[in-house]
């Protein structure tokens, strides 16, 4: 419950007005409360077109840049000669990629939010990439938070808890992939600068996954520590930071039970599998060069360099990482290391923004599931 809910927020000399806003998680339903209008969120509101303009012109500048250093007719007449099939195969790869992903996140949600549809997951998960393949930051993600919330009954924190989960697995599946494609093709020494960034973001997030686990498992002992951290904000916004963090645990759930991390898993792994076959078909329609488990290992470490999207689309740096991470590897000339770069970035949107039509569709016209209101148990309490 949240502190002041029972108290008419109509009246001038509301405690709990018009002072500093409540850090609230709000619930599957719950509508903005008056006096929650943030002042300057019409200014940010108009600076966030600006600054994606900028970035967007920042991105363009950088393929611009690229595309005069590797002939830009010689990269339109690779693009023209690409084969139809392989093409096709990699748009294909791209919609099983995200139907496993709605499945993984199905599983994980289950952990927490039994009421969560794996067509809903599925759904908004196609809508976020399909958010992401066009902005920057990975704002998708945040979109899917808000999305899923009142289809499973949960709290945003709740589901911002199972996004969390599946960053983690994401890069620690990209990372065993990455290591068994090195073994296998004996080609780790090509890609040799590229490892110290891979153990960094890996290190990053298997810390952010351990945390997370040992959170989730002392829900108690986290809960009262973050109290006292939040103890000398307002009483309401108190109650609404300890509403969150236990929202947030409830996320965690997916990490307490071996069986369903084992499911998680193991999905993770198809779950890059697809993407990187995509990657691969791509390759591949364009030309045979590399032997399959070099390119696979090529595929994989550039996979793992656009965890941070920076420009809308990430325009530019899609294809300033591809040429840089391809060409080490023997990739060449850079003309087509170029188009293919092109090619699959404009492939995988177009399959990206396809899905996510259909997902709007599914959102639009699917009944939703039924609010869940009920406070239930944080994660150690439900183990059975």
């Amino acid at each position: 419950m949240r502190a002041c809910r029972t108290l008419d927020y109509r009246g001038s000399d509301h405690v709990c007005g018009p002072g500093p806003r409540a850090v609230e998680d709000l619930g599957a339903g719950d509508p903005p409360r008056p006096g929650h209008r943030d002042p300057a969120g019409g200014t940010q509101l108009r600076r966030r077109p600006v600054q994606a303009a900028l970035l967007l012109v920042l991105g363009l500048l950088i393929l611009v840049g690229l595309l005069r250093s590797v002939h830009p007719a010689e990269v339109a007449a690779a693009i023209g000669h690409a084969s139809l099939g392989p093409l096709v195969l990699g748009m294909l790869s791209a919609l099983a990629f995200l139907g496993l992903r709605g499945w993984r996140w199905k599983l994980i949600l289950d952990a927490s939010a039994p009421n969560a549809r794996v067509g809903d997951a599925t759904a908004v998960t196609a809508v976020g990439f399909a958010v992401n393949a066009v902005a920057a930051f990975k704002v998708g993600e945040i979109l899917r938070m808000a999305a899923i919330a009142p289809r499973a009954g949960i709290a945003v924190g709740e589901a911002g808890g199972t996004v969390v989960v599946e960053r983690v697995l994401d890069v620690l599946a990209l990372l065993v992939l990455a290591v068994g494609a090195a073994a296998f093709s004996g080609a780790a020494a090509a890609g040799a600068g590229l490892w110290g960034g891979v153990a960094a973001i890996s290190g990053l997030f298997l810390a952010i996954g351990v945390v997370a686990f040992i959170l989730a498992s002392h829900p108690a002992p986290t809960l009262k520590a973050w109290s006292r951290l939040t103890s000398h904000l307002p009483l309401r916004m108190q109650q609404g930071a300890q509403d969150l963090a236990a929202s947030v645990l409830r996320g965690f759930s997916a990490l307490l039970s071996g069986r369903r991390l084992a499911a998680v898993v193991g999905l993770s792994f198809l779950v890059w599998i697809a993407a990187e076959l995509g990657l691969y078909a791509y390759f591949r329609s364009l030309t045979t060069q590399l032997p399959a488990a070099t390119l696979f290992l090529a595929l994989v470490l550039f996979t793992v360099s656009q965890a941070v999207s920076i420009t809308p689309g990430s325009v530019g740096t899609y294809e300033g990482f591809f040429l840089l991470v391809l060409t080490p590897f023997g990739a060449h000339p850079a003309s087509l290391v170029t188009a293919v770069a092109i090619l699959s970035h404009v492939a995988g949107i177009l399959a990206y923004l396809f899905a996510g039509a259909l997902g709007a569709l599914w959102l639009r016209f699917a009944s939703a599931s039924a609010p869940v209101r009920s406070e239930r148990p944080l994660p150690s309490q439900d183990r059975a």
